[in-house]
């Protein structure tokens, strides 16, 4: 099973981040956040090209009125369930989120660091593109996760071979159009009865 998951509102309680983050730095953590960045600039084994870095830089202070984000601070904003989860299948996980890459890196990056996710894709456009080139030449099954709709309906459109899932994290009832869940508790769940309703067991007709 491969599974690619959508960040925002899916993986990640992004409501309670902007409200926490709505704030703007002091000087202090302004200046805290500029001697790490240095130092990243700084060190020789960095993994992100100088140009990489300032822009994420410069995308982070136009979203999020800091240079940066301390160590692994965002970390507690991830849902429980999509923790536990990544604990135990992060290898088979893709992350696939949408916006500017320079405005979303460092949140998305700060967040999901501990784990050994598959992949973390960055996409300017609908994902539906994005998940078929993902999928190709790969043995499925594949599942997707998205909170939007225009997405689920791209990725529907574009990959009638992957399982759309709608996760609604504000508890609503969903669009209708796929099947719903609330954590990601509740993933193999409905996948395992999606799979007995599309593949009932035989039935041996007597002689």
């Amino acid at each position: 099973m491969r599974y690619f998951f959508d960040f925002d509102r899916t993986v990640f309680d992004t409501p309670t981040f902007k409200k926490d983050f709505a704030h703007h730095p002091s000087l202090m953590e302004l200046l805290r956040q500029a001697k790490a960045l240095v130092l990243e600039l700084l060190d020789p084994n960095r993994k992100l090209t100088f140009r990489r870095i300032v822009t994420r830089t410069l995308g982070t202070y136009a979203s999020h009125r800091r240079l940066g984000f301390d160590q692994h601070e965002l970390k507690e904003y991830l849902y429980t369930d999509a923790v536990e989860f990544f604990t135990t299948y992060g290898k088979d996980c893709t992350i696939v989120t949408y916006g500017v890459r320079a405005f979303i890196t460092a949140k998305v990056a700060n967040a999901l660091t501990h784990f050994p996710l598959a992949d973390i894709v960055y996409t300017h456009r609908k994902k539906g593109r994005t998940i078929k080139r993902l999928t190709q030449g790969h043995e499925g099954p594949f599942v997707f996760v998205d909170d939007a709709h225009f997405q689920l309906e791209s990725v529907s459109a574009w990959c009638p071979d992957v399982t759309v899932v709608e996760i609604r994290r504000d508890q609503g009832t969903g669009d209708g159009r796929w099947p719903v869940i609330r954590s990601f508790d509740e993933l193999h769940p409905l996948l395992e009865e999606r799979k007995s309703i599309e593949s009932p067991p035989s039935v041996e007709v007597p002689n």
